[in-house]
């Protein structure tokens, strides 16, 4: 298993390049070419610091590369991000990263999370105790809408669940 950690300014960089190749390959049978190319396209080369520094963000290091993040918004108790690299998919990484986001929520003493899951992502987020509440949309920063599913987990005090 890849080690986990809190991002760190000089990710930034790493943290694009699993965003985009995520979005790029594990999305394209949920979403349509130009809604993919809105969502994956180009940053501001610093766009991931400002997360970095406020929010509780993390990466999963495997032989000192970032093959994925996520990204917690303790204030809203919302999982905003969780990407892994298409190369490493389904070997629990997700999951791991998810988990630790759900641990930090504990000790923040937040009972609930929600998420808006991107199609592709709603089994992952079932599979982790995450329930569907509705279909919704989520706008890009570029404007182009994307479907989405809200979904909420409660948290339990137990760390095992």
């Amino acid at each position: 298993m890849p080690t986990v950690r809190r991002a760190v300014p000089e990710d930034n960089e790493a943290i694009g390049r699993v965003h985009v190749r995520a979005i790029k390959r594990l999305c394209i049978h949920h979403y349509a070419p130009a809604q993919i190319e809105a969502w994956a396209g180009p940053r501001k080369p610093d766009h991931y610091l400002a997360a970095i520094r406020r929010q509780d963000f993390y990466v999963a290091e495997e032989a000192g590369a970032v093959v994925g993040f996520s990204t917690l918004d303790p204030a809203r108790g919302e999982v905003e991000a969780v990407y892994v690299a298409p190369e490493v998919t389904g070997r629990g990484i997700g999951l791991q990263l998810l988990r630790v986001l759900e641990a930090q929520a504990r000790t923040r003493s937040l009972r609930t999370l929600h998420l808006n899951a991107s199609l592709n992502a709603v089994p992952f987020y079932e599979r982790a105790g995450y329930e569907r509440q509705e279909l919704t949309t989520h706008r890009l920063a570029s404007g182009v809408e994307i479907a989405c599913v809200l979904m909420t987990k409660a948290l339990t005090t137990r760390t095992d669940d």
